[in-house]
């Protein structure tokens, strides 16, 4: 039971995903159906596909970074040896603590200032949408801590396990 519970926690963020996309494409196919079959359609339908959609791009990146499948320029990196390398993988980490840490402020400061604002359709408050936001950055900014802490954790590693090679006896 903890194992299979663990499994779900650890693709919470797939299955989020995965599910506002489910309802963004099952309203978009419905209203299309209403609209040609019985030529009436839902006013609403825009508005949740448009916000389910929303959800589903902002936790999906936050699931992609969890899995460091993002698109990732690294020939400067490789350009230096592997021990530096890997300091430049601990900078780049921090770097995307930083910025995802100042967009999930910015978003907060964000849904403060429009915190009375509805949707103009369904007149739900527009922070249920603008929450996707600080969401999905605040969930990247997560994972990035967890990867300033890994690539921290192999520099120490490979540190305490530094010896000198073996001379090799061909020589």
């Amino acid at each position: 039971m903890k194992n299979k519970l663990s499994t779900i926690l650890f693709h919470a963020e797939e299955i989020v995903s995965a599910v506002f996309l489910s309802v963004t494409v099952s309203v978009v196919i419905l209203n299309v159906i209403l609209r040609y079959g019985f030529r009436s359609g839902l006013f609403w339908v825009e508005e949740v596909a448009t916000t389910a959609f929303i959800w589903s791009v902002f936790i999906g990146a936050a699931a992609v970074y969890k899995r460091r499948m993002h698109i990732g320029i690294d020939l400067i990196t490789r350009l230096f040896p592997e021990s530096f390398q890997r300091v430049i993988a601990v900078l780049i980490d921090l770097m995307m603590v930083i910025i995802n840490g100042y967009v999930c402020y910015l978003s907060v400061l964000m849904i403060q200032s429009n915190r009375l604002k509805t949707t103009p359709v369904l007149n739900i408050p527009a922070v249920y949408v603008n929450l996707a936001i600080t969401v999905g950055f605040g969930l990247i900014m997560l994972h990035a801590m967890g990867f300033v802490y890994q690539d921290i954790k192999l520099i120490v590693q490979a540190g305490l396990s530094s010896d000198p090679p073996a001379e090799t006896a061909a020589e």
